[in-house]
């Protein structure tokens, strides 16, 4: 089964496949919204909801400056906090932040916000390889 690490020391994204095989690093942040209930996830080891594929909101929605990017967003389960996961977007949206954040940079209400390019290898990976462990290490209040 795979696993995704984050390292928010970093500001990276890993995929190893079910043999331990990086399948590649990407950029990734989890800078947050100063209205945001969770501030960062914690370092630790999370189960994913979405394990076989990203839950996506339709056509309209899932676009590289949308909320969620062009491949939805994976799930995994935080104490307390329903939805949060790992996705991409904003590509071009600047965020209402003081350093006007885009992609990577731009700012969510808890979630850890990576590339299309990491979305689309991650998402492929699933369909045969299940995604079943997100663990966050060297993380910490990027706001």
């Amino acid at each position: 089964m795979s696993e995704l690490t984050f390292n928010g020391n970093d500001h990276t994204i890993t995929l190893r496949d079910r043999n331990g095989q990086v399948v590649g690093t990407w950029e990734a942040n989890n800078r947050t919204a100063s209205t945001a209930t969770l501030p960062y996830v914690r370092n630790g080891n999370y189960q994913v909801q979405d394990r076989h594929q990203p839950h996506t909101h339709g056509a309209r929605e899932d676009t590289a400056d949308g909320e969620y990017g062009s491949h939805g967003i994976i799930r995994f389960n935080v104490n307390g906090h329903d939805g949060v996961g790992i996705h991409s977007g904003r590509n071009n949206t600047p965020d209402r932040t003081p350093q006007q954040g885009t992609g990577t940079d731009h700012v969510t209400n808890g979630c850890i916000r990576t590339t299309d390019e990491a979305m689309r290898a991650i998402s492929e990976t699933m369909q045969q390889d299940p995604l079943l462990t997100v663990h966050v290490e060297h993380n910490r209040n990027q706001r």
